[in-house]
């Protein structure tokens, strides 16, 4: 949304990519105008997993591509970060109790629906990065 209002800087960041966040905050405080970045943050006690897992909890929604890291300057879209492997949604929804449900047989479709949801916007996102 932010970016189809042709703002000067848009980005989507992690914690768990920290170096990316950061350079993502120095371009959006130079930017000439209005800036957004999008950034992840979990609740822990929401999600149901351990504190300490917070930061792996994060680099698993990059991975699976759930949370992919992209900017937009001046238009031009820019992916940030391509996974060398790109994991399944599952494996970041077994990491959280609030989705335990899920793994229960009759839920399965669901789980392949998510999946099929984010390969598409994740292709969606390679093309107007130009990656395809």
């Amino acid at each position: 949304i932010m970016a189809a209002h042709n703002i000067p800087y848009v980005a989507q960041a992690s914690p768990s990519h920290w170096r990316d966040l950061m350079i993502k905050v120095r371009k959006a405080v130079a930017a000439d105008g209005p800036a957004f970045i999008n950034v992840f943050s979990d609740c822990n006690r929401g999600w149901r997993h351990d504190t300490a897992t917070t930061i792996e909890v994060s680099r698993m929604a990059v991975d699976t591509c759930y949370w992919p890291l992209f900017e937009v300057e001046n238009g031009v879209w820019k992916l940030n970060y391509k996974p060398r492997e790109k994991k399944p949604i599952e494996e970041w929804l077994k990491m959280q109790g609030r989705f335990r449900h899920l793994f229960q047989p009759k839920f399965r479709h669901l789980i392949d629906e998510i999946q099929a949801r984010i390969d598409q916007e994740w292709e969606k996102l390679l093309e107007r990065c130009g990656e395809k």
